[in-house]
């Protein structure tokens, strides 16, 4: 083998790491000046989630389980069967009910007419007072007994159609609390639910800040085992009363959870926004570049990006308070393009690039 190729691999790669890029111009960006605003002041709790609607389905009616037609932990709709209780009693009783039904109804229909004819035959003295009166009785005695049995019939259709013990509301189910033979009765927990659709989260409120904070504030809620994705939340609730043991206040926050993201018994960080407000430094959100620990900026000075850190101190909406002693108001910050620089590199804006053409095509 010719000699001149038995250059070891990484000394290629270096040789070639370190050759100059030629037609390689500047990194196109764009920047926005930093501005001077009023923010609230925030606080950082960890909080506990929980499901916002947890419950124990219960059997409305007594009777022997006769088949389990959801499992455990898993998603669910309204209305779909969770327990199917033995019936056949229920059904045979209810067509007995029915019978005894429509005779009532006849019975009283018959009873109606012969008060009519009372009626009539009184208007005309074709009748005695005591058979007058009977016929009203009996009217009312027959309209009684129908009610009572159209009651009864009422009922027992409707423990009918409870025997098959269904989910109220969309979600997952929980622990099952009975299996196939056993016997039920009314108010007896058969499964447990909840509904994740919409997060409860509790954090604890440390008492300096107690009326700092009002109802509907926003909060931002991270997930532990997502740090990248931040979820709105409002506070809904915050008791007067400070724990005994931890002389904080529980402060109760719903965060939206279609995403799915979040499960009950979950640990989150929230960023409460209090009423207090101050003056800051604000960047774009879009400004902001996360390197490990450290969070930067990125401005350009004399055609080189150089990188500013920042403290994030506040939010609102896309823009952030941030505190640094090199930045100063006016100052442009890179918001689109800052992924694709380092400290030093060649830089050009979208509006220096245009006038760069400008002036070539004009030459």
């Amino acid at each position: 083998m010719n000699t001149y190729f038995r250059i070891p691999i990484y000394w290629a790669i270096l040789l070639f790491a370190t050759l100059p890029v030629y037609g390689q111009g500047p990194v196109v960006v764009d920047t926005e000046p930093v501005k001077e605003r009023t923010f609230h002041d925030r606080i950082s709790l960890v909080g506990r989630t929980s499901a916002k609607i947890e419950s124990k389905i219960v059997s409305e009616v007594s009777g022997r389980v006769a088949e389990i037609n959801a499992s455990e932990g898993t998603w669910v709709k309204s209305s779909q069967p969770l327990i199917t209780i033995d019936s056949e009693r229920l059904y045979l009783t209810l067509k007995a009910k029915e019978a005894e039904s429509q005779q009532a109804t006849v019975q009283a229909e018959l009873a109606k007419d012969q008060k009519a004819r009372a009626v009539e035959l009184k208007k005309q003295n074709l009748i005695s007072d005591a058979g007058f009166d009977s016929a009203v009785v009996w009217d009312v005695i027959q309209a009684a007994n129908y009610q009572r049995v159209n009651s009864d019939r009422l009922k027992l259709k409707l423990d009918y159609e409870n025997s098959v013990i269904k989910a109220p509301f969309d979600g997952y189910t929980g622990r099952r609390l009975v299996d196939v033979g056993e016997w039920v009765t009314p108010g007896l927990a058969i499964f447990e639910m909840v509904d994740l659709s919409a997060i409860k989260i509790i954090v604890d409120l440390p008492e300096r800040y107690f009326g700092h904070l009002q109802i509907g504030s926003e909060v931002n809620v991270t997930v532990s085992n997502d740090t990248e994705t931040e979820i709105m939340g409002h506070v809904t609730g915050i008791s007067p009363n400070a724990s005994r043991e931890t002389h904080t206040y529980p402060v109760i926050i719903e965060v939206d959870n279609s995403t799915g993201k979040l499960g009950g018994g979950m640990l989150v960080r929230t960023i409460l926004t209090l009423n207090e407000e101050f003056r800051s430094l604000a960047v774009p959100k879009d400004a902001i570049v996360r390197q490990g620990n450290k969070t930067i900026v990125y401005t350009i000075d004399d055609g080189k990006a150089t990188s500013i850190p920042v403290s994030i101190t506040s939010e609102s909406g896309k823009t952030l308070a941030v505190e640094s002693q090199m930045l100063k108001v006016g100052m442009p910050v890179v918001t689109r393009g800052n992924e694709r620089i380092y400290p030093g590199a060649d830089v050009t804006t979208g509006e220096d690039q245009k006038t760069e053409e400008i002036r070539e095509s004009s030459e």
